[in-house]
């Protein structure tokens, strides 16, 4: 559990896609994380059993999950993705992203 976080105090992970991954606060189920991402990148297609709600806090993106239309998102904007539903990005500036996860993403913990 952390109660409390700070972002620019709390360690990156660069995820296999080349994204700046910190865990934020978390506990009880729910998980708060930011993920940043350079211009011109693309997240890996897909899923997980966890529910996903995300807000672009800076950038933009096209936000693709199976079974929906390519959606253009820019700061302001969010998504959610169901569990087990595969979904990707794509950025075209440096983007920062805020994912909130339930349950726990135990996986963020270990890695």
């Amino acid at each position: 559990m952390k109660l409390i976080a700070q972002a620019e105090n709390e360690p990156v992970i660069t995820t296999p896609d080349g994204a700046q991954r910190r865990i934020l606060s978390y506990g009880g189920g729910m998980m708060l994380v930011q993920f940043a991402f350079a211009a011109d990148a693309t997240s890996w297609h897909h899923s997980h059993p966890h529910e996903q709600l995300g807000y672009v806090a800076s950038g933009e993106i096209d936000f693709v999950m199976d079974g929906e239309e390519t959606v253009r998102l820019k700061a302001g904007g969010s998504y959610y993705v169901p569990s087990n539903v595969k979904h990707h990005i794509t950025t075209y500036a440096p983007t920062v992203l805020i994912d909130a996860f339930t349950p726990v993403r135990e996986d963020f913990l270990t890695t």
